[in-house]
């Protein structure tokens, strides 16, 4: 058998016991060999018949190849995965007696029960993916100007004599969570967390949000536009960017909106207060750090 020599020899002794089981046509021995924690009837669903189909054909292994497992871009993996979870991948070359070749594979996985010891994935059904309807940004940024400006009010009613010199969103598309926090202090800057003074002051929860990234409906942006998902896990043409980042420009554009309105008045800010938003993962950040100052000041410009 081709392989090489870091693989363990768990999974090069499986390999080489169900060729010997394979050759031998010896298809009660090679299930239990495959599936030692199931019954002679095997796992549900499970669909042998090809490669045993092959056996009882005459086909023989001729080579075998064990490499680590990265799952193919094959169509089945669409509706169907592998289980338990493969950490190498056999492929076979099998002839018959008349010089005719063709390929099957093996996936193995570790068996938990038997240190060192490896076991035969198979495929089992996919749950069905939740429906989630299209993601529009436009509703989304009412709904997060609204949950601002309350939080805006509640704040200064508590501010003291200090002038605030942060208002900072933080999201998380992970969690679905949004939250304002708001800096008093004169060193205030971004990525202090909860140095903040006031740190996390209120929190939306927007579990749609984690359930398109999870689940890549379409997005509505900003201008009515249908962003549908990419393979390459962006949304959108020709801007083909991540989630976070037509989030973080929606939060942007609702912050610079309500400043532009006077919404901000209230705080009783500093003349060089700033505005920020922050993905707790680091996907997005506004403004960037050399660019501070120019367009994200609390105090609109005159």
């Amino acid at each position: 058998m081709m392989a090489s020599p870091l693989l363990p020899p768990g999974a090069l002794a499986f390999v080489d016991r169900w060729r010997e089981l394979f050759d031998a046509c010896d298809w009660s021995g090679l299930r239990a060999h495959e599936h030692p924690d199931f019954p002679e009837a095997g796992p549900p669903g499970q669909n042998d018949s090809f490669i045993r189909g092959l056996g009882t054909s005459g086909f023989r292994v001729t080579s075998a190849t064990l490499k680590p497992f990265v799952q193919p871009q094959w169509s089945i993996f669409r509706t169907q995965r592998l289980h338990p979870q493969p950490t190498y991948w056999c492929d076979l070359v099998l002839k018959n007696a008349q010089g005719h070749e063709t390929e099957a594979f093996i996936a193995l996985a570790p068996w938990e029960s038997t240190e060192s010891a490896f076991r035969a994935s198979y495929y089992v059904e996919l749950p069905p993916k939740k429906k989630v309807a299209p993601l529009d940004l436009g509703k989304e940024r009412q709904r997060v100007a609204k949950f601002l400006a309350k939080a805006v009010k509640d704040f200064a009613r508590v501010q003291d004599a200090r002038p605030l010199q942060r208002l900072e969103l933080q999201y998380s598309t992970d969690n679905g969570t949004l939250n304002v926090s708001f800096d008093l202090d004169p060193a205030a800057e971004p990525g202090r967390g909860d140095a903040m003074t006031h740190f996390g002051f209120a929190e939306l929860l927007v579990p749609r949000w984690a359930d398109v990234k999870e689940h890549r409906p379409s997005l509505v942006g900003l201008d009515g536009a249908k962003l549908a998902a990419r393979e390459d896990g962006a949304w959108g043409t020709p801007e083909h960017a991540q989630l976070e980042e037509h989030l973080g420009k929606m939060l942007v554009a609702t912050l610079l909106e309500m400043r532009d309105s006077g919404q901000f008045e209230a705080l009783r800010a500093s003349a060089t207060a700033e505005l920020g938003v922050e993905e707790y993962e680091g996907h997005f950040g506004w403004p960037n750090y050399e660019e501070r100052g120019r367009e994200n000041r609390i105090a609109s410009s005159p």
